[in-house]
């Protein structure tokens, strides 16, 4: 089976892509994100060694017209080459699924328009182009799910005319799966005590770094998100 996990965003879009033999993750962003006046970025130098970066890049414009055409042509040269990364490391003689982080709709209308426009592109031509087994996971679903890779569930039962089972999912604190925030999903990543692959163990590494900062930079953000959306299509797929 290969695994094809997107976390879609105009300027640091994660990918994690897995075949039985590979397991890569890839950032696309923008070179001037990367680098600065001393070279590479803290939190891009930190992860140099687990993430593939490839720079995109958006053109000027003049007006409004030349600009809708001018972020679609860009848009479609870099979703080309997600593409083509997905497409050189997977096995086609295998099934591939895909998961891709749906739309944030408290974004800003503008960032949230072309970002629509983006990631609609990239599925199309993941549809067409590598597989048609599409999860498209929102926000709030990616949240719970993360939490439930990683913690074991409160269990209550109900009682009444109508008796049930009722599971909840917290963190080791006590947030709520659905309430986690970028720092609660890293923590899923180094608290889960199945995982064993070179990202969870770098999170591991780099836990004081991560945690001294109130957010979680990028590249990590991306790529965390990425990540556990792989995850959780592995599990999917493991019973």
């Amino acid at each position: 089976m290969n695994y094809v996990a997107i976390d879609p965003s105009l300027i640091s879009t994660g990918l994690v892509v897995s075949n039985k033999d590979t397991f890569k993750i890839y950032n696309y962003t923008r070179e001037k994100d990367v680098y600065g006046k001393k070279g590479m970025k803290k939190w891009f130098k930190m992860a140099e060694e687990h993430v593939i970066y490839r720079f995109v890049e958006y053109r000027e414009f003049g007006d409004y017209s030349e600009g809708e055409l001018t972020k679609l042509k860009d848009y479609d040269r870099i979703t080309d080459t997600i593409i083509d990364d997905i497409l050189e490391n997977i096995d086609i003689d295998e099934p591939t699924e895909i998961g891709i982080e749906g739309f944030n709709f408290g974004a800003k209308v503008g960032d949230l328009v072309d970002l629509v426009a983006f990631s609609t592109l990239l599925r199309k031509k993941l549809f067409d182009k590598v597989s048609n087994n599409i999860f498209v996971m929102s926000p709030s679903t990616l949240k719970l799910e993360s939490c439930k890779l990683t913690y074991e569930p409160i269990v209550r039962e109900i009682g009444g005319k109508n008796p049930r089972t009722d599971y909840k999912w917290r963190n080791k604190i006590g947030i709520s799966g659905g309430n986690f925030q970028k720092p609660d999903m890293y923590l899923a990543i180094v608290e889960n005590e199945r995982f064993d692959d070179y990202w969870h163990k770098h999170c591991k590494y780099v836990k004081d770094d991560l945690t001294s900062v109130k957010s979680i930079n990028k590249p990590y953000e991306d790529c965390n998100d990425a990540y556990l959306i792989y995850k959780v299509l592995e599990q999917k797929n493991s019973h």
